[in-house]
């Protein structure tokens, strides 16, 4: 435990809090540390709280969610993600939110899916954890001013780009999404601690001042959990492979096919 773990579970439980008091919540949850923490927090503070886990059958995430949810004490609902629902949903999506970064409706994809199934009004997941505590592989051995020149990029494009593009498909399903992470103070917190206490050590070692407070706050058994990016561990990727095979084509050459079907 340190100060600044201590400060930042403290302000993380708080902003938890704010999102859910009361309500009944859904956790768009992949079995990371990301989603699990706001879950178990959640816990403490909703009305209810409900775990939907998108995926094809033994993928990372699956197998992650039906892991870490007993540990919780909550029950997970699993999503499949069948091949002949993909190009759908992509052109769904496309259409409501006017998205047409391939990046962006891959990684999304899994959460369309539970805004679809979910029946709460309220979802939060782990968004903004890897922005604000060094999480992605690529800041592995950056220097300081790289490092936080990257994640403020990353950070403004989850405020300028992923949060418009969720808030569409928020209003298309009548949901409302919370970010639990984007507290201002956590924000704060993020930007004024120590470069080298967010720095990850290797691509194992990551987030390890969120580690921290997950400790702190009596969940050691998150600290080590893996995570993959949501269009990988949902299976995503692979299924979209599959389909742009057996259709001739690049996912690029199928999204902007998709685009142009909208348009």
């Amino acid at each position: 435990m340190s100060e600044l773990s201590q400060r930042l579970s403290e302000l993380l439980d708080a902003s938890v809090a704010k999102c859910t008091e009361g309500q009944d919540v859904a956790i768009a949850f992949s079995g990371g540390i990301d989603s699990a923490l706001v879950a178990a927090l959640a816990k403490r503070h909703a009305r209810s709280v409900s775990l939907y886990t998108v995926g094809a059958e033994g993928s990372h995430d699956m197998v992650a969610a039906k892991e870490v949810a007993p540990l919780l004490g909550l029950d997970v609902t699993v999503i499949d993600l069948p091949d002949r629902d993909i190009v759908e949903n992509l052109r769904e999506m496309i259409s409501v939110t006017g998205t047409e970064s391939p990046l962006t409706l891959a990684f999304e994809m899994p959460l369309f899916c539970v805004m679809r199934n979910c029946s709460e009004g309220t979802i939060l997941g782990g968004q903004g954890a890897d922005e604000l505590f060094a999480g992605y592989n690529k800041y592995v051995g950056m220097k300081d001013l790289q490092m936080r020149d990257e994640m403020a990029k990353d950070l403004a494009k989850l405020y300028n780009a992923t949060k418009p593009h969720e808030a569409a498909m928020g209003k298309h399903f009548g949901k409302t999404v919370k970010y639990a992470y984007l507290d201002k103070d956590i924000v704060a917190l993020s930007r004024n601690a120590p470069t080298e206490v967010l720095r990850p050590i290797d691509e194992d070692i990551r987030k390890k001042l969120l580690c921290d407070a997950a400790c702190d706050l009596g969940y050691a058994f998150l600290a080590d959990r893996k995570k993959k990016a949501a269009q990988y561990g949902s299976g995503m990727m692979d299924a979209v492979r599959r389909i742009c095979r057996s259709e001739g084509c690049t996912y690029n050459e199928l999204v902007a096919k998709l685009v142009k079907s909208v348009r």
